[in-house]
């Protein structure tokens, strides 16, 4: 600050002033007689008039701030309430439209099987990043009914079965693993098998399927039903068989299959509750 006002700058400064203070002294004492140009006067003054405007201004929206601060912080806040308010009914409209869409799209099945109960639409809210067999959690559990080893379905088919319960979440173990075996049967030829699958297969997104008997008609292409047992009710779609070969005994086939549901993309999943047959 002491090098300013010894600098060259200031004194420039020191000396408009000076300079524009005694024209607006030699103003005054002359009266009508001034013959300054007026427009020099105006030039020369212009910055400081800015300048005293630039001030006034700052000063003034800074007293309105400081007397209305807490007005302004009641608006700000009443603003936030309407926009969280307005955002609660988009998301809430969005999960609607999104339950409705599932309901729509399960109703075939459910019209099929009358003797199923379905818990509500549940969503995948979690994976387990290190389960090569592609696990989930979903945001349902035993307070909508849901109870262990209830199975596990979209509108396109199996996806596995509760294999932990808590409330309100369950964790899904899908038909990739191999603590998951489904009995199942080709839709048109009736040959059946159980899946038997493995880490190799999984990592491709595929089942395997054993104990095929060796003159069983199955071929590529074949669609694959649950065949129904105590815990999976039957003629629910599994998956198409895309490759067959004989076992190392030579008295049985495998066949692998592709599920119908990409159990590592599903994002919203239904339970069966309920069946005729199940737990017998």
């Amino acid at each position: 600050m002491k090098e300013f006002f010894q600098s060259v700058k200031f004194k420039i400064i020191i000396c408009i002033f000076a300079l524009v203070f005694g024209i607006m002294i030699y103003a005054a004492v002359a009266g009508d007689n001034i013959i300054f140009p007026r427009s020099l006067l105006e030039t020369v003054s212009q910055p400081f008039v800015s300048l005293g405007k630039a001030v006034s201004d700052w000063t003034a929206e800074t007293i309105d701030t400081l007397v209305n601060a807490q007005h302004y912080k009641s608006e700000n806040e009443k603003l936030k309430e309407m926009l969280t308010d307005m955002y609660g009914e988009l998301i809430d409209k969005e999960k609607t439209d999104a339950e409705n869409e599932q309901y729509r799209s399960i109703l075939g099945i459910a019209e099929q099987h009358t003797d199923y109960k379905w818990s509500p639409p549940c969503t995948v809210i979690a994976r387990n990043a290190s389960d090569v067999y592609g696990g989930f959690t979903i945001d349902r559990g035993s307070a909508d009914g849901i109870s262990l080893y209830d199975p596990v379905f979209t509108s396109v088919g199996l996806v596995g079965i509760v294999g932990e319960i808590s409330e309100h979440y369950a964790i899904v173990k899908t038909i990739l693993s191999p603590d998951v075996n489904v009995g199942v049967i080709t839709a048109e030829s009736k040959v059946v098998g159980v899946t038997e699958n493995d880490a190799e297969y999984a990592a491709d997104g595929k089942c395997l399927v054993s104990y095929v008997s060796k003159g069983g008609e199955i071929a590529e292409d074949d669609i694959l039903l649950t065949s129904g047992s105590s815990v999976f009710p039957g003629n629910m779609m599994v998956g198409t068989v895309k490759a067959v070969f004989s076992d190392k005994n030579g008295l049985t086939k495998h066949a692998v299959i592709e599920p119908g549901e990409d159990v590592f993309k599903v994002t919203s999943v239904f339970v069966v509750t309920e069946f005729n047959g199940q737990d017998e």
